[in-house]
């Protein structure tokens, strides 16, 4: 499979980007799609998972907190302690809410992430069928219309690559 880039695949004929794909007008068969699926591996990015630690750190880098440090210090130096401890709980309570606020947040959009999936047309052994776009591989015919979702590297670096704008 010969790598072509984008113009290169403009302004070449069908048969040529079809070739350079190492692909046929009627697509890829079914054995040679999951065959470039092991090479190539699925089409996705990795995901994104929620841990706790990052979320409290972030929550730590406040700063609003860093101030709020710096008035309970310098009210202990100045012996209100009374006002320190008061300082001291509304960071406690601040921290705790906002992680706990973050934290749930993060993992609802991990829920809807998860269950989240697109699919696009291309053609497999010969026909048109549904395919999960994790399971796109460098040489799949997918077919676009009008108000479809675009798999984001469709004509990327697996396989073509963009380097020029230029016209044919």
């Amino acid at each position: 499979m010969a790598s072509m880039d984008l113009t290169q695949a403009a302004c070449s004929d069908t048969a040529t980007v079809l070739a350079a794909l190492g692909t046929l007008r009627s697509g890829l068969t079914s054995s040679e799609a999951l065959d470039r699926l092991r090479t190539h591996g699925p089409n996705a990015v990795r995901g994104h998972s929620t841990h706790a630690i990052e979320v409290l750190l972030r929550q730590l880098k406040s700063p609003l907190l860093i101030l709020l440090v710096a008035a309970a210090a310098t009210s202990a130096v100045v012996g209100e302690r009374t006002d320190a401890a008061i300082i001291i709980a509304i960071m406690g309570m601040s921290i705790g809410l906002g992680f706990a606020n973050e934290y749930r947040a993060e993992r609802a959009v991990d829920a809807l992430h998860a269950r989240i999936r697109h699919t696009a047309v291309t053609l497999r052994d010969g026909r048109a069928s549904d395919v999960d776009v994790t399971n796109l591989v460098p040489g799949d015919i997918v077919h676009l219309d009008v108000g479809d979702v675009v798999p984001a590297d469709c004509g990327s670096s697996r396989s073509m690559r963009s380097s020029a704008t230029k016209p044919c």
